[in-house]
């Protein structure tokens, strides 16, 4: 079997990858399912790119043109905001989700190699049809507090509570 590698941290796909790979929940914590991991996942690249197509400002990222300048917006992703470097604890961890994906040895070696290869399938896929009634804008872990006012829990997947805004007028 291949080494599973995450794209170059250059890469847009690189980007997206890792900060999915850091900010969902994977296969050491309890209650973790690959089917509730991937949608969440998903559900963090609609919000990456409903920011990036919805008034980019409005997120920390004014004039953002692309999806690493949204992941890089100050105070929304931790550790993120000087991609392409970022905290250390972060790549270590990511590190070692690698290392347990690509060790053979490791028992945990399938569930950790679906996980990281869920990451790279959904930074590299067609972003989801937004599946709330509104715009679905931010996550936070599961029961931290919510992103502030306007914006509504819209459902609970894979340690993360996703929340909604209202979608904007359309242009005339």
């Amino acid at each position: 079997m291949a080494s599973i590698k995450l794209p170059p941290r250059g890469d847009t796909d690189g980007a997206e990858a890792r900060l999915l790979l850091a900010e969902c929940k994977g296969p050491s914590f309890p209650g973790y399912t690959l089917a509730g991991a991937k949608e969440a996942m998903q559900l963090m690249d609609l919000v990456l790119f409903n920011r990036l197509n919805n008034h980019p400002g409005q997120f920390a990222a004014p004039g953002a043109k692309t999806i690493v300048d949204i992941i890089k917006a100050p105070g929304q992703f931790a550790g993120f905001e000087t991609y392409p470097n970022y905290s250390a604890g972060i790549a270590a961890n990511i590190q070692q989700a690698l290392n347990i994906a690509n060790n053979p040895k490791d028992k945990r070696q399938s569930d950790f190699a679906d996980f990281v290869n869920a990451a790279l399938e959904v930074a590299d896929a067609a972003t989801i049809t937004d599946p709330s009634p509104g715009l679905v804008a931010f996550w936070r872990t599961a029961g931290a507090s919510g992103p502030g006012a306007g914006a509504t829990k819209f459902k609970t997947v894979g340690g993360n509570d996703f929340y909604t805004i209202p979608k904007p007028a359309p242009k005339p």
